[in-house]
């Protein structure tokens, strides 16, 4: 495939532009029941419109958020009902072309980071609640983000016509979706309004989602949205179902896993705020998916290490802060994460500071995720926790590590409690520096 076809897919897939606005009549219909409204804001929380929709510190659903792809920065737009600035004259046919086929209402085509070729899915009585809550309930923002520029040829939105031949789209859902039995609910709720597969799912050389590899594990902006199958050694097959409830309601399971980046974001803003019963469906589906195997993970990653048994032989010796000399792994742990984690990688007692053994990501065959925890953190708030990491990156607040010191206690974390040295370089913690997205 020639590199400027692979540049303007990578483009398309990494974009986060949404609904544009064109001058005609509205057509808004008659104010709508408050049962229409409340579900119509119940399938914009399930599917997480307010995370591309909204910039950090902006208004909700106001667009501005910065994606950057190798193609140049793509901006969210407004999606509040502002007639001159979010998309107050759409029609609900304007709004479904744009919601299940990517087309807005002057006929051009969509960014695919809109995940329409999952919302296609979704029933028409859910894109009519969605519809009625946009324009009913969500307060009109009268505020223009900067216009998307990418460079030739990703700027041609015409190119999309060509992927979506590729990407297709799924067959809309019939009849109320909320009678659906568990697990159908489960996999509309997984398929057409999460669209777990869009992070989760690797992408072929089209950049389109491999149908058989459904939920086997995908690299994201830095981070790797791991195997969430079923299988008992790459995936998440040794969960049990309520595990899995727990981890989308709160992002925590103690000795298994915590949330963080895009994920913690789906639970702070979607999952959380799911029903139980939704909860259970989405999970006893996820479960069922056919195993895919990872290369990189040879035993349940969230099963991995110990606590470090070793006598504390520091000798109190205090290091002074003028001193530059660089700290190896375990100097750089003992500095910066010990006072929370402990020494020997314990955690607190209550686990809200969790132990670095059993821990998901520091068992990963992957350091991609550990990586990006030292240097983004953990800050997420779902039913009435905030659970937060300082980072260790450019913007921290506390200490900002370098890349070799980052590479450094990646690889003493893992040897010591997890899946092993991964001989993590500076030049790899560089690289997801890079692959961080820009914040306004």
């Amino acid at each position: 495939m020639p590199d400027v076809a692979r540049k303007i897919l990578w483009s398309v897939l990494g974009a986060g532009a949404a609904l544009a606005v064109v001058s005609t009549e509205p057509a808004h219909a008659d104010e709508p029941s408050a049962d229409l409204l409340a579900h119509g804001k119940y399938i914009a929380t399930a599917g997480d419109c307010v995370a591309c929709h909204t910039r950090p510190g902006g208004q909700p659903f106001a667009g501005g958020l910065s994606i950057t792809t190798p193609m140049g920065d793509v901006i969210s737009t407004n999606i509040t009902p502002d007639p001159d600035h979010g998309i107050g004259k759409y029609t609900l046919q304007d709004f479904e072309k744009s919601v299940r086929h990517g087309i807005r209402r002057d006929g051009s085509r969509l960014y695919p980071a809109m995940p329409y070729v999952s919302y296609s899915g979704m029933t028409d009585d859910d894109v009519t609640a969605l519809y009625a809550w946009f324009m009913h309930d969500v307060k009109p923002v009268a505020e223009t983000p900067p216009a998307t520029a990418l460079n030739f040829p990703a700027n041609l939105r015409i190119t999309m016509a060509v992927w979506n031949l590729v990407a297709g789209e799924s067959e809309p859902e019939t009849g109320d979706a909320t009678t659906f039995d568990k697990l159908r609910r489960g996999k509309y709720i997984a398929h057409a309004l999460a669209h777990c597969g869009t992070c989760h799912t690797p992408r072929n050389v089209m950049l389109s989602e491999k149908a058989d590899s459904y939920l086997a594990g995908a690299s994201l902006l830095g981070w790797y949205a791991p195997d969430i199958t079923s299988s008992k050694t790459s995936g998440i097959g040794d969960w049990s179902e309520d595990d899995l409830v727990a981890y989308l309601r709160t992002g925590h399971i103690d000795g298994l896993s915590q949330a963080a980046g895009p994920m913690g974001e789906v639970v702070e803003h979607s999952t959380s705020h799911l029903t139980d019963t939704d909860l259970h469906a989405l999970a006893a589906y996820i479960l069922q998916v056919p195993a895919m195997e990872d290369d990189a993970e040879h035993a349940p990653r969230a099963r991995i290490g110990q606590a470090l048994n070793a006598p504390d032989i520091r000798t109190g010796e205090l290091t002074r802060i003028d001193n530059l000399d660089p700290m190896d792994g375990k100097g750089v742990y003992d500095a910066n994460c010990a006072s929370c984690h402990g020494d020997n990688g314990v955690g607190t007692s209550n686990r809200y500071v969790p132990s670095l053994f059993h821990n998901a990501v520091v068992g990963s065959g992957r350091p991609d995720n550990l990586i990006m925890t030292v240097l983004e953190g953990v800050n997420r708030t779902a039913n009435g926790v905030h659970a937060y990491m300082p980072g260790f990156g450019q913007n921290s607040d506390v200490q900002r590590l370098s890349n070799a010191e980052i590479a450094a206690v990646v690889n003493y974390v893992t040897r010591t409690f997890g899946s092993g040295d991964h001989g993590v370089t500076p030049e790899q913690v560089a690289t997801q520096r890079g692959e961080t997205p820009k914040t306004p």
